[in-house]
């Protein structure tokens, strides 16, 4: 008997010290997530709100990251992400039966904080949060409906820059707030949210404190490894 207590709490020391060192603060990951984003772009200040006439605009994102371990169960999570951004508009005053949709398609690098909650050998949950700097690269606006006796579909390109002749400011920053669920066999799948604290009105172009921020909800799967 006292062998057999002996052998099993040798067995959980050992497992407990493998545990450890896979949530240990020197490791490393790379892993790549996939998702779907579901954005808006919220307007607050002087002129016209037009937030009880906007509608999720429905994009992607694509993101590779890195997670290095500073201490047990907490880790710095630098990456890149290629994603959807954007709002959508329907039956605004004065423009009945018109639906207005801008996709922006921005580079961000966000520097997330994550903290992980061991579950057992299952795996983990990851909280985190942290800035983002983005750059829009590229974006259209699409207008559909009728106003009037004009009607049908139009789309033009976004113009991004500070003067008054840019539809959009050509940078953002914000902040990043996340929880997922990583196995121990490396796939994991989250939520996030991206709080948008740029003015995405071009600078000469603004009036007052009329803003314009960015706002997304997003849902993910990948792999890290």
């Amino acid at each position: 008997m006292k062998k057999f207590f002996l052998g099993a709490a040798a067995v959980v020391l050992s497992t407990a010290a493998m545990a450890q060192n896979r949530m240990s603060g020197n490791e490393a990951r790379f892993g790549l997530k996939a998702g779907v984003n579901l954005s808006r772009l919220h307007s607050s200040g002087d002129g016209m709100n037009l937030n009880d006439y906007a509608k999720d605009n429905v994009g992607f994102s694509v993101t590779g990251f890195g997670d290095f371990g500073v201490a047990n169960n907490f880790f710095i999570q630098p990456g890149i992400t290629l994603q959807n951004k954007g709002g959508k508009w329907e039956n605004t005053p004065g423009a009945a039966n018109v639906s207005v949709t801008q996709n922006v398609m921005s580079v961000d690098v966000p520097v997330n904080a994550v903290f992980r909650i061991p579950t057992g050998n299952a795996g983990a949950v990851q909280i985190s949060a942290g800035p983002y700097i983005g750059f829009n690269i590229s974006g259209k606006t699409k207008t559909e409906g009728s106003v009037g006796s004009t009607g049908g579909s139009t789309e033009s390109d976004i113009e991004f820059g500070n003067t008054t002749d840019d539809d959009l400011s050509s940078m953002d920053f914000g902040a990043n707030f996340g929880l997922g669920y990583r196995l121990n066999n490396g796939f994991l799948i989250g939520a996030n949210y991206g709080l948008g604290l740029a003015n995405q009105i071009p600078k000469d172009a603004r009036s007052g404190d009329m803003k314009w921020t960015n706002r997304i909800v997003g849902f993910t799967v990948g792999y890290s490894f």
